[in-house]
């Protein structure tokens, strides 16, 4: 009967060490990582590039391209802005990622890593897309400004680049504190 008892007694304290254990194993509660909410975008280019800096990036002041407003993957806003001298069509938006995603994005070819502003700057060759991306990182967004080639007066990504980070150099002084 003693016997019985220290196997039942060993075994229970060995099961007890093992649940232990297994706990033991996993984050609990209050170690794990917690999802902070990505703060919303309160930036519209449309409505935030008032006549002096579509001025100033060369940009005619007709009314822009206000496209739909885009919550999924991630919160996008963006907007169509049209230059005559020289011809070409610029898309600037809002979009509530971070720039490390832009940065690590396969499909672009880095050209630069500059300052705008106060702001890490990444120009990006998208041949994919057809289109020079100037990324400026707001720390839990990005603002960025695409040139695209294949339209009129502009075929080359070597025309597009140049481009899109002169308007991104432009709209600088006119940049929000925020997105």
């Amino acid at each position: 009967m003693m016997l019985r008892y220290r196997r039942s007694r060993a075994f229970a304290v060995a099961a007890i060490a093992a649940v232990s254990l297994l706990a033991g194993c996993g984050n609990s509660p209050a170690e794990e990582p917690v999802a902070q909410p990505v703060p919303r975008l309160t930036f519209h280019p449309c409505d935030g590039f008032g006549p002096d800096a579509q001025a100033v990036a060369g940009i005619d002041g007709k009314i822009p391209k206000r496209y739909e407003d885009r919550e999924e993957p991630y919160q996008d806003w963006a907007c169509s802005f049209r230059s005559d001298d020289p011809y070409f069509g610029v898309l600037v938006s809002s979009a509530a990622k971070l720039l490390s995603k832009t940065e690590n994005d396969a499909r672009l070819t880095l050209i630069d890593d500059t300052q705008i502003a106060g702001h890490r700057t990444l120009l990006h060759d998208f041949p994919g897309g057809l289109q020079c991306v100037a990324s400026v990182d707001f720390d839990t967004a990005v603002l960025e400004i695409m040139v695209g080639y294949k339209q009129v007066g502009v075929d080359t990504a070597d025309q597009a680049c140049p481009l899109a980070l002169k308007v991104a150099q432009d709209l600088g002084p006119h940049f929000p504190e925020h997105l």
